[in-house]
């Protein structure tokens, strides 16, 4: 009989437990922002195949501006996937992995991106394979203040 009533103990507090659970996991369970990064982007850094290239090119003046309009414009030239102003949106605007932009009078350019924060800063990921696909080129941004 004694046996009886701890199994039922046990029993009725493994079912309590594991009922308290689901609860707790259920609110902790939120939905992703949605991606906003119109502003004014400066190259920090720069990757050919791995290599650093930061040191060998001039990347202070090179900058793209995203408005909150869905445009986008570029200051000084360099290298880029685009060379003309144009528009640009997310793939997904909460869980984005391709930047698109679409130079005006001409084809869109889907670009690889990430949003990571490094070093406590947003930064803004980008990469492309211009014209050779052997050569991978990752442009590493922040944003200006």
């Amino acid at each position: 009989m004694k046996r009886k009533k701890y199994i039922i103990f046990y029993l009725l507090f493994a079912v309590l437990t594991i009922a308290s659970c689901k609860s707790e996991i259920a609110d902790t369970i939120t939905d992703e922002t949605v991606k906003d990064i119109s502003g004014t982007w400066k190259v920090v850094s720069l990757t050919r195949n791995g290599e650093s290239l930061t040191q060998r090119i001039d990347l202070s003046k090179f900058k793209v501006i995203f408005k909150s309009d869905g445009t986008y414009t570029l200051e000084d030239k360099l290298a880029f996937a685009v060379s003309d102003p144009g528009t640009y949106n997310l793939n997904d605007p909460q869980y984005p992995y391709s930047l698109i932009l679409t130079p005006t009078g001409k084809d869109a350019e889907k670009i690889s991106f990430q949003y990571p924060i490094i070093e406590g800063k947003r930064q803004l990921s980008l990469t492309i394979s211009p014209g050779c696909t052997g050569n991978i080129y990752q442009y590493n941004f922040v944003k200006e203040n």
